[in-house]
């Protein structure tokens, strides 16, 4: 009886899907592009920019690269050229081929007094027999400084904190043994000095005082939220809308 238990719970450990680390493989390196491989190296994903120079180009393959031909590729359409992709996890299941591949998004932006940058997840399914389906996109960080002194009366009614900075964080999970599993994402987001808001000139607010100048937490923008894949859609789906933090999600 003891065996039958244990054997059931090996089984049961096999075919729970789980997200990988990929290691980047320098050795087997496409140009510019590094691969990244699961540690048995059934799987390796290599992300490239196309001939536009604009967008990525998403590749799945059997083994490594250069020694067979893709599986599939997805077109990633990318606003921000000076953004780049690199791959993040993987996630299969053992008795199939349909895999999940997760890819990070970095996007920077430098102005006058300021800048920023932001990061997002995107998940795309791979199928056999069916085109790569872009699954779920959603916000990892943010961090921002606008410049909000242009002088020293400025300053002074800054109390000396010349930037309005924003922070974002999240946290995405897979959770239970379904495939595609149920994901949980979780956010914080949060403001210096005080509350502040991009929409809003900071000069036009009463002058700061010492006590003025802390982080806050933004409740909009800090969210726990579960998402379930949709078959009908063929997406994952949140448990309540995500809010519009592009306060901290666009540079």
């Amino acid at each position: 009886m003891t065996a039958l238990l244990l054997a059931a719970l090996l089984a049961a450990i096999v075919q729970t899907p789980a997200f990988e680390a990929l290691e980047p493989i320098p050795a087997a390196a496409q140009g510019d592009a590094i691969p990244a491989c699961t540690v048995d190296r059934r799987w390796c994903a290599l992300i490239e920019t196309d001939e536009t120079q604009e967008r990525q180009v998403l590749r799945l393959y059997d083994g490594l690269p250069g020694e067979r031909a893709p599986v599939a590729s997805h077109l990633i359409e990318s606003e921000n050229s000076e953004g780049f992709w690199r791959p993040g996890a993987i996630l299969r299941r053992a008795e199939s081929d349909d895999v999940i591949l997760g890819a990070d998004m970095e996007l920077q932006a430098m102005y006058s007094g300021g800048g920023g940058m932001s990061s997002y997840r995107t998940l795309v399914r791979f199928t056999p027999g069916a085109a790569p389906q872009e699954i779920l996109t959603v916000p990892l960080s943010g961090s921002l400084m606008i410049r909000a002194c242009f002088g020293e009366e400025d300053m002074k009614q800054r109390a000396g904190a010349c930037h309005d900075e924003y922070e974002f964080a999240a946290e995405l999970k897979a959770e239970g043994d379904a495939f595609p599993p149920r994901l949980t994402y979780a956010s914080t987001a949060t403001t210096f000095p005080g509350r502040v808001s991009r929409n809003e000139d900071s000069l036009a607010k009463p002058p700061l005082k010492p006590k003025d100048l802390v982080k806050v937490v933004d409740a909009e923008c800090s969210v726990r939220r579960v998402f379930t894949f949709d078959p009908a859609t063929k997406a994952y789906v949140p448990d309540a809308p995500l809010p519009d933090c592009g306060d901290y999600t666009v540079p």
